[in-house]
């Protein structure tokens, strides 16, 4: 049974507890489709909390969910381009839905905005979660964090026409 959950917009006071749920993740979920060395050069770039605060008052539609006492358990990131940068819920949390029910807030933001498409560039973990959403696999991409060959998946939705609101 999935918990009970609320999602709402970013708040200064957020930064803190979502740059711990992005280490979380990777720490503990990354062993899961990467080898050490790929998950050691991906928290070599993990977002520090200041650095998620600044990135977040940039405009874009950042969305975290919380639990049922309003904690911050996952969050993301809806840029004006159509770019999900960020998808990571707390490991504690993981497989209850919540990754979907934040790409689904995100969709709902992209009709709003009429953004004709949606993508993000979803880790092993993650792709999944937007296959089922509807995305589509565009490509398997190869790059390098420190030296360190890691890869990812570029995945686009195309936001229906007429589906504002």
């Amino acid at each position: 049974m999935n918990p009970p959950i609320s999602i709402r917009s970013y708040k200064k006071g957020d930064a803190g507890a979502l740059a711990d749920i992005y280490r979380k993740g990777v720490e503990r979920l990354g062993p899961r489709a990467y080898r050490p060395e790929q998950v050691a050069a991906w928290l070599s770039i993990a977002p520090s909390a200041r650095d998620l605060d600044r990135i977040y008052c940039d405009g874009r539609f950042t969305r975290v969910a919380l639990d049922q006492n309003g904690a911050p358990i996952g969050f993301g990131d809806l840029a004006k381009t159509g770019h999900i940068h960020f998808l990571y819920v707390d490991p504690d949390f993981a497989g209850q839905g919540i990754g979907r029910a934040l790409v689904a807030e995100f969709l709902r933001d992209a009709r709003c905005q009429s953004l004709e498409t949606v993508f993000s560039d979803a880790s092993e973990l993650a792709r999944p979660v937007f296959l089922r959403a509807g995305f589509k696999c565009i490509a398997r991409q190869e790059h390098a964090i420190s030296r360190t060959r890691i890869h990812n998946y570029h995945m686009c939705f195309a936001v229906p026409r007429g589906s504002g609101s």
